[in-house]
């Protein structure tokens, strides 16, 4: 089995405009290459992380695919009550180590599988040929299942990423109709356009350095225990990090409020989660944190009510 890089689209901080490009919804969720041979599938995360039997929902796969043998790129979501793609809920599903629980979480978080691409069939490399040429081969291969949806093809970039900011979804992805699949992100063929987006967090300790704060320690609890999202340091002033250190010992607790305590936490003061802030990000990486936080101010509002919600700003 050959593997194949995925290709992967560029941040650019406007929607790309033009005739020749097709828009897409960015789903909210991890990123998973599947291969099918001869009626058999292994899956596989996009740094090559087998994931074969973690996710049973998606051995509906080779029933639904005319051919013999094929890789397929998508994502896998999970979506939540109000039918939202939920990146924390996906992650629980891919963070889980034993695949023999797969069958109970599939039951709690069923995933399923958003399939964009398609690389190779019956052992034809297809990653030269257009893109348009390959969707069109993709739509007349693989059938939609219960677990397996084709994504959706958009001609007006701007009024998709609207409709995604009315959602509060993640953004889209604008990909050039004629552009060949290059692994990694050496070309101009696929662009990613992101919302930015805020949620509620609860302040659960500061990282100190020389004795004084430096950054704070940010958790979300959507279930019952406390999960730790990340530091973040931008958006906060001198006297922030002033009063924060004058108030230490009142919010200060023996212990973390994590489960497991976060790697690189050295040198920490742990707090009592009671302190909430609002923290705007760009996107969650695959480990959970979020990506370029900046905290945008404290709030009165209760620790219970950082669960996760995420807004659109």
């Amino acid at each position: 089995m050959d593997w194949i890089e995925p290709m992967e689209p560029i941040l650019r901080p406007d929607v790309v405009t033009g005739c020749q490009w097709i828009h897409q919804v960015k789903w909210d969720g991890v990123r998973i290459l599947c291969r099918v041979e001869n009626g058999k599938l292994r899956l596989f995360t996009k740094n090559r992380r087998e994931r074969t039997g973690f996710y049973p929902e998606l051995d509906e796969v080779p029933g639904l695919l005319k051919a013999t043998s094929a890789w397929l790129d998508g994502e896998i979501i999970v979506l939540d009550q109000d039918q939202k793609p939920s990146f924390y809920h996906v992650l629980t599903r891919e963070r889980l180590g034993n695949p023999a629980r797969a069958s109970l979480y599939a039951r709690q978080n069923p995933v399923r599988y958003i399939v964009f691409d398609i690389l190779s069939l019956d052992g034809k490399d297809l990653r030269e040929h257009p893109l348009r040429q390959r969707k069109a081969i993709l739509e007349e291969r693989l059938m939609p299942g219960r677990n397996v949806a084709i994504t959706d093809d958009f001609s007006d970039g701007d009024a998709l990423f609207d409709l995604m900011k009315q959602k509060g979804w993640e953004g889209i992805v604008s990909k050039r109709a004629d552009s060949p699949y290059t692994g990694g992100k050496n070309h101009r063929d696929w662009y990613k356009t992101k919302l930015q987006k805020k949620l509620l967090a609860a302040v659960c300790g500061l990282s100190m350095k020389a004795g004084f704060p430096n950054a704070l320690l940010l958790g979300i609890r959507p279930d019952r225990e406390w999960i730790y999202i990340g530091k973040a340091s931008s958006g906060l002033t001198q006297e922030h990090f002033r009063l924060l250190r004058e108030n230490m010992s009142y919010m200060a607790s023996e212990s973390s409020p994590f489960p497991a305590v976060p790697s690189g936490t050295e040198d920490i003061v742990w707090f009592k989660p009671a302190l909430t802030c609002w923290v705007s990000f760009l996107e969650w990486t695959h480990d959970g944190v979020l990506r370029h936080p900046k905290i945008l101010g404290f709030n009165r509002s209760s620790p219970d009510e950082a669960n996760g919600t995420e807004y659109v700003e």
